[in-house]
């Protein structure tokens, strides 16, 4: 299955499947509608509710509703479309409990940036939208062919695609990998900070770089994380094997993600804890501090949505308890704290 486009709110994918499951689902105005993750909320009475304050919306818009009318803590909304058809599937998640959603603080400084990272970030807004696309197709960087190939999914100039790796190879190691760290920690400007998460992709043969990864996908602002998502999606890809990560610093963090922040990013997440080989130990005390939305995802009835739980609940336990889960409810809850 490949992904054309993977932008907040729609994704138009070359087949969508779905198997039965514990989710949630009912009929929406342009085709099936699933609720991951619902604590006190009713599937229907919410889906009554959005309808009710938004009904010329379509549900791939939702979250906002959800966040903003309805007391949701987090939520986000993703709309698949099967190529050929008018249908689409949507996955809509929320995240009720507050006290589990904790995006990181942002700095009040404005940095001087290099003339690199300053003509990557001119490009990017001159081209809106074209870092994020960039970001999910790292794989191809380096291959003018594949880079041709991702260009003609995405809908944009292969030139204009080739230009970002350029761009990107421009960044002095020595000294933009310590200042991206910096911009994050310190820049009030998301669009800098969002450019800083991009070039961290040049590093990630340091474990810094991974961490500071998926610190940016807690950042409040939406653009951030979504590009913080992206740049993981993008190095997670391929089939080519990525080297060990260890995951230990980046506790705090990971618990946030597990908790709901960035809910939309959660997916890529897991796979990218799986692809650099999490350890099944820290795995498992992230998963005992925070099972809920993982469980809620691997009881999605689309499949890709619950996929990423369950390899990364196999991955962890050794375990293959497939879609059953209270089965997997069951293994967490048996844990040694």
């Amino acid at each position: 299955m490949k992904l054309l486009r993977a932008m907040p709110g729609l994704v138009v994918l070359l087949a969508v499947t779905a198997s039965p499951s514990v989710g949630q689902v009912l009929e929406g105005p342009d085709g099936p509608v699933e609720f991951v993750g619902l604590k006190e909320w009713n599937a229907q009475d919410l889906f009554d509710a959005i309808q009710e304050l938004a009904p010329d919306q379509p549900f791939h818009a939702c979250a906002a509703v959800m966040e903003r009318e309805l007391g949701f803590a987090e939520a986000t909304s993703t709309s698949y479309r099967t190529m050929g058809s008018d249908e689409v599937y949507t996955i809509v998640v929320g995240v009720e409990d507050a006290t589990r959603v904790r995006p990181r603080s942002i700095g009040s400084d404005t940095l001087v940036l290099p003339e690199a990272l300053e003509s990557l970030k001119a490009f990017g807004e001159e081209h809106p939208g074209l870092l994020h696309m960039a970001a999910q197709v790292l794989y191809v960087r380096g291959d003018a062919d594949r880079t041709g190939e991702a260009a003609g999914w995405l809908g944009i100039d292969a030139e204009t695609l080739a230009e970002v790796w350029r761009l990107l190879d421009r960044a002095d190691r020595r000294r933009d990998e310590g200042l991206a760290h910096e911009i994050l920690a310190r820049d009030v400007s998301w669009q800098t900070r969002e450019v800083a998460t991009l070039v961290l992709s040049n590093f990630v043969d340091r474990d810094p770089a991974w961490h500071a990864l998926v610190l940016s996908l807690t950042d409040p602002m939406d653009r951030v994380g979504g590009m913080a998502s992206g740049v993981l999606r993008g190095l997670t890809a391929s089939d080519v094997s990525l080297r060990p990560v260890d995951w230990t610093p980046a506790e705090e963090s990971l618990l946030a993600l597990f908790g709901g922040t960035h809910a939309w990013g959660f997916g890529t997440m897991l796979r990218a804890l799986v692809a650099t080989g999490i350890t099944p130990e820290f795995g498992r005390r992230l998963v005992r501090e925070r099972p809920d939305l993982l469980l809620a995802h691997a009881g999605a009835e689309h499949r890709g949505t619950r996929a990423p739980a369950i390899t990364f609940l196999q991955a962890i336990s050794g375990e293959d308890f497939g879609t059953d889960v209270d089965a997997w409810a069951a293994w967490i809850d048996g844990q040694p704290d």
